[in-house]
């Protein structure tokens, strides 16, 4: 066991134990020590002076946090009239989703996020606490907008179009993925969306590759899959759907309909920028899966759909629960699937059906 192994193994027994007390259970000077220590705090292995240590099963979802609208036509949409509509007001953003789904299913998990000092970024943090999820990370930025999501969605809960106000995301920067790296670190999983900054996703994938923690990212859209460094070694998995999937793998001209699609060449473009596991959403036709366990189109649960909205963030969530559960990739997707069964079925972002006996009875038949 080397010094920093000790080290740990000391801490471990007891958080309070003391610099001194550690040099002399170690046979080393108690500056020799302090080294050690701001090492261990530099990998995320401690978090900072209080030898806090990481949770063997916890996840820090990294990325959008708004206030989400969205407005359902009551009948076909038309264009340039009025649509006589249902409009809600939710807590969003791709990361702070996927976390609330994962605290649904009993995970650890923290949030980093930037909102502005303003009513909507107070009551955003407020929701996502109540929901379970540690949102202490998240930065309230002066002078700045709570990002803002519109989507108009037909009679079918199908999307119609989307609109989004996150100029506040480009303070999402470099800067802060390394201030708030010894929290990333200690996380067994982190999972991004691309609302960062392109520096900020940068620094985060680098990181993650060179300290070989795992890296889930979600692209949110074919526009700002653009952000992701053109080498991905280091994402351990991506979940685009079909067009940003095209983005991805740099196919200029190819189809973006399902039925047409050819999903493995897309996938295996992607893995070449080095991501290990692809999982390409296909709405109707299930999730297209290529990486270490082989390439295979599983198909969805059969499901009365209310509303879309919420179901990819909730089909990370699954997988990741799964991951965690040392399921394989696999596997995982199943566990993906079932939370986006449940998903899709409510007009809610998050299912409030969600949970970890409903997702493991809604999988159970497919495992």
């Amino acid at each position: 066991m080397d010094r920093e192994q000790q080290i740990l193994a000391l801490i471990r027994r007891n958080p309070f134990i003391s610099q001194n007390e550690i040099a002399g259970a170690v046979g080393i000077s108690r500056s020799a020590v302090a080294g050690y220590i701001a090492s261990l705090t530099k990998k995320g292995s401690l978090r900072g002076r209080a030898y806090v240590l990481p949770e063997s099963n916890s996840v820090l979802c990294i990325g959008g946090a708004n206030l989400d609208s969205k407005a359902t036509s009551k009948r076909p949409i038309r264009p340039a009239s009025s649509n006589p509509s249902n409009v809600k007001e939710t807590c969003g953003g791709v990361a702070r989703n996927i976390a609330e789904n994962l605290a649904r299913l009993s995970a650890t998990v923290s949030l980093l996020s930037v909102v502005g000092d303003d009513q909507a970024g107070q009551w955003v943090l407020k929701e996502t606490t109540r929901a379970g999820v540690d949102a202490a990370l998240c930065q309230v930025l002066p002078q700045e907008k709570t990002g803002t999501y519109t989507a108009f969605l037909d009679v079918t809960g199908e999307m119609y179009v989307a609109f989004a106000d996150m100029d506040i995301y480009d303070k999402f920067d470099a800067r802060l993925i390394q201030e708030k790296w010894p929290h990333i670190a200690a996380s067994k999983l982190a999972i991004a969306d691309a609302n960062l900054a392109a520096d900020g996703l940068n620094e985060l994938v680098a990181r993650c590759r060179d300290n070989s923690l795992p890296l889930f990212i979600d692209p949110v859209s074919s526009e700002k899959a653009k952000k992701l460094p053109a080498d991905l070694t280091g994402v351990t998995a991506i979940f685009p759907n079909l067009e940003e999937a095209v983005e991805l793998a740099g196919f200029k001209n190819a189809p973006t309909e399902a039925a047409t699609a050819d999903y493995a060449a897309l996938a295996r473009a992607i893995r070449d920028r080095g991501v290990r596991h692809v999982f390409i959403t296909a709405g109707s036709a299930g999730v297209f899966y290529s990486g270490d366990e082989g390439e295979k189109l599983v198909p969805p649960i059969p499901t009365d759909v209310v509303e879309v909205t919420g179901a990819g963030d909730a089909f990370v969530a699954g997988v990741a629960y799964g991951i965690l559960q040392d399921a394989s990739y696999l596997e995982a997707c199943q566990y993906g699937l079932a939370a986006a069964h449940l998903t899709l079925q409510t007009a809610e972002s998050v299912s409030a059906s969600l949970s970890e006996q409903s997702l493991q009875l809604t999988a159970k038949e497919r495992l």
